[in-house]
C-alpha cells in the first residue's frame, strides 16, 4: 500500500503520509467507480485521481456563448458510483467565474450522471459555498447554505463529501443524503510539528489562537492534536472583535505576553480580521503571529494586506485553486493538500470501510 506522494517542487505541499488503497486493485473494480472533474478545481482532482490510482472520467465541460453550461460525458457511467470533484468556490484570479457559476455546474453534473444511469453520486465539495449563510440573523433573508442542500438533494446527490465545513450543523440541512465533513487540522497539526517546532524550539510558548468566540472549538481543536503530537507549553487564547462604524477594538481572553502565537480559522476571504488580530496580537506581546486556515479565498487585495501584515506564515489547504500569480503577491502563503484526506475518503466509501479515522479528535 504505497503512500501518497506529490511533485516536491509543487507549492502545495502533503502533510501527513497518509496510505490510500489503490482502487483499481480492489472491490472499486467490481462497482465500477468513476472519479470526475469539474471547472473549479481540476487539479486537486487529479492529485485525487493518482493517490487512488485511478483515471479522471472523461468529459466535455464547457459554457455556450451566452453563458449556459454545455456538459456531455465521454464515457458510460451506467451502475457506475461516481464521485464528483467541485468546490464551489471563485474561479482562479483573472477568472470570471463565480461560486454560482460552478453551483450550477455541479446541479447540472449530478442531474447529467443520474440521467446517465449512475448507481451513486457523490458530490465532493472540498469547499461548500454560501456556508456563512447558515442562520437567519436578520429579517427577510434567505438561509442559504441550507437553500444550496436542498439544491444539491433536489438534483440527486447521494452523499456529500465537505472538508471543514464553516459550521457543522449544515450537515443537518441535508435531510435525505450523509454529510461527511472531513478535517483538515490532523495534516495542518502534522505540517506544523514537522516544520516549525524545531524553528521555535522546545523551551517556546506556543498560544493557540481563535480569532473570534465562534471558533473557539475550532482552536481547541487544534490545540488538543498538537498536545497529542508531543508539543509542549501549549495554550488557548481568543479574540473578542467589537466593530464600530469608524473602529476595531479587539478584547483578549487569556495571554499572549513572549508566546508563538497560531491563528486558527476556517476561511480567510478578505484578510481583514486576521490580520487585525495579528496586529493586535502583536501590540500585546506576542513573540510572532502566524497563521492556518482550511479555505484560502485571498478576495480583493487579501494576499497584499498578508504581506504587509506582521503575520509570519499563513497555512492553508488547496480546497481552493490558487495560481503562480497568487504565489507571487505573498511568500508567506503554503499550501497543504487535502488530496489525501478526500481519497482516503473515497476509497473507504466504495469498499465500505468506516471514515471515522478521518474525523481525527485531539486531547482536549
Amino acid at each position: 500500500i504505497p503512500p501518497s506522494t506529490m511533485d516536491p517542487k509543487s507549492p502545495t505541499k502533503p502533510a501527513v503520509q497518509r496510505f490510500v488503497v489503490n482502487c483499481a486493485d480492489t472491490a472499486a473494480r467490481d462497482s465500477h467507480c468513476e472519479l470526475l472533474a469539474g471547472n473549479s478545481n481540476p487539479e486537486l482532482a487529479e492529485k485525487i485521481a493518482t493517490n487512488l490510482g485511478i483515471k479522471l472520467a472523461g468529459a466535455m465541460i464547457e459554457n455556450f456563448n451566452d453563458g449556459e453550461c454545455n456538459i456531455k460525458l465521454k464515457d458510460s457511467v451506467r451502475d457506475a458510483n461516481v464521485f464528483v470533484v467541485q468546490s464551489t468556490c471563485p474561479g482562479k484570479a483573472g477568472s470570471t467565474r463565480t461560486i454560482n457559476d460552478h453551483i450550477m455546474e455541479l446541479y447540472l453534473l449530478v442531474r447529467c450522471f443520474r440521467r446517465a444511469s449512475a448507481r451513486t453520486v457523490t458530490a465532493v465539495i472540498p469547499y461548500y459555498g454560501y456556508a456563512r449563510q447558515d442562520e437567519k440573523r436578520r429579517p427577510r433573508v434567505p438561509i442559504a447554505a441550507s437553500d444550496v442542500a436542498m439544491l444539491l438533494e433536489a438534483a440527486g446527490a447521494d452523499r456529500i463529501l465537505a472538508v471543514d465545513l464553516h459550521s457543522a450543523q449544515i450537515q443537518g440541512q441535508f435531510q435525505q443524503c450523509p454529510v461527511d465533513n472531513l478535517s483538515m487540522f490532523e495534516d495542518f497539526a502534522e505540517y506544523f510539528v514537522k516544520n516549525f517546532s524545531d524553528k521555535y524550539g522546545e523551551e517556546s510558548q506556543i498560544a493557540v489562537v481563535s480569532p473570534d468566540a465562534d471558533g473557539t472549538a475550532r482552536a481547541k481543536f487544534f490545540l488538543g492534536l498538537l498536545i497529542s503530537k508531543g508539543v509542549q507549553n501549549c495554550s488557548l487564547v481568543i479574540t473578542i472583535r467589537q466593530k464600530t462604524v469608524s473602529t476595531v477594538t479587539v478584547n483578549l481572553i487569556g495571554d499572549v505576553t513572549d508566546k508563538d502565537c497560531i491563528i486558527i480559522d476556517d476561511i480567510i476571504d478578505t484578510g481583514n480580521r486576521v490580520c487585525t488580530c495579528s496586529e493586535a496580537l502583536i501590540d500585546l506581546g506576542a513573540k510572532s503571529v502566524g497563521a492556518i486556515s482550511t479555505h484560502g479565498l485571498f478576495s480583493a487585495k487579501a494576499l497584499l494586506k498578508i504581506e504587509a501584515s506582521d503575520l509570519d506564515y499563513v497555512v492553508v489547504s488547496d480546497t481552493i485553486p490558487m495560481g503562480p500569480e497568487d504565489f507571487a503577491k505573498s511568500d508567506k502563503i503554503v499550501q497543504v493538500s487535502c488530496a489525501a484526506v478526500l481519497s482516503e475518503a473515497i476509497h473507504s466509501i466504495v469498499t465500505g470501510d468506516a471514515v471515522d479515522h478521518l474525523y481525527s479528535i485531539g486531547q482536549e
